[in-house]
């Protein structure tokens, strides 16, 4: 029966995954149709038929090509895929029970669509970012401490804001605030304490390689948004646990 759920859950993410491509690519382009519209080549324009549209099947049956132009494939598309079917598989492992399994699988589908969306385009999109913190919002209220959540939120947006004021934009983005707000409230302020320092250590030590193998400049933008996510992702499950070894640390 865990088999079988774990598969469930891991197609489902595969088909959300699928859909949160469409999304990306539509809310950055402007066009029409996010949830009705008909799924296209974005080389040759041609309409898919359904067996263009199963999610990372068609991709590997057609080796990574359109069907029609037998041009490539964005490889962005079957990543998105695989990892949406990834996390919906885990969170059903780590979940207590559906209804928690559904909000948190929303939280991460949101994370994903920061993480491949900064990636893609260096912004964030309002038209997402903004139902996502207000449902941060109401799994606090269901599921955590509102309180922590509120002052997670706070401590993260306070945090970006004075860098964002200070650098007149130049270090960060206005869509991290954003971003802040939302770990924040999805974490509460212990975790989102943790998962601010985690993206900082990883985005230098990343930053750091980047430099070094000249991949960008002292001028390139990084954008801080894919970082975020991975700090939010480590202190999501393991927070409590290295808080513990931390403060264990500091009583040695």
């Amino acid at each position: 029966m865990i088999l079988f759920n774990l598969l469930v859950c891991f197609i489902l993410g595969l088909i959300i995954g699928s859909f949160l491509s469409v999304l990306i690519s539509r809310l950055h382009s402007g066009e029409k149709g996010i949830l009705v519209g008909r799924s296209h080549c974005p080389k040759c324009k041609k309409t898919l038929k359904a067996n263009d549209l199963i999610p990372l099947v068609s991709y590997l049956a057609t080796k990574g090509k359109c069907r029609y132009c037998k041009k490539e494939i964005s490889p962005w598309y079957p990543m998105l895929e695989l990892s949406t079917g990834i996390t919906f598989g885990v969170l059903y492992l780590y979940s207590l029970d559906p209804i928690t399994w559904a909000f948190q699988a929303i939280l991460f589908t949101v994370l994903l669509f920061i993480f491949f969306y900064d990636i893609k385009y260096q912004e964030i999109h309002d038209a997402v970012m903004l139902p996502a913190i207000l449902f941060a919002l109401i799994y606090s209220l269901i599921f955590g401490d509102v309180i922590s959540s509120l002052i997670g939120a706070g401590i993260a947006v306070g945090f970006f804001g004075l860098q964002y004021v200070v650098s007149r934009g130049k270090w960060i983005g206005s869509g991290d605030l954003r971003i802040g707000a939302f770990l924040g409230l999805m974490l509460g302020w212990e975790q989102t304490i943790l998962a601010i320092v985690s993206a900082y250590i990883i985005g230098s030590i990343v930053g750091i390689f980047l430099l070094t193998t000249k991949k960008v400049n002292r001028n390139s933008a990084v954008p801080l948004g894919p970082f975020l996510v991975i700090g939010t992702t480590i202190s999501f499950f393991y927070g409590h646990k290295l808080i513990e070894w931390y403060l264990n640390l500091l009583l040695l």
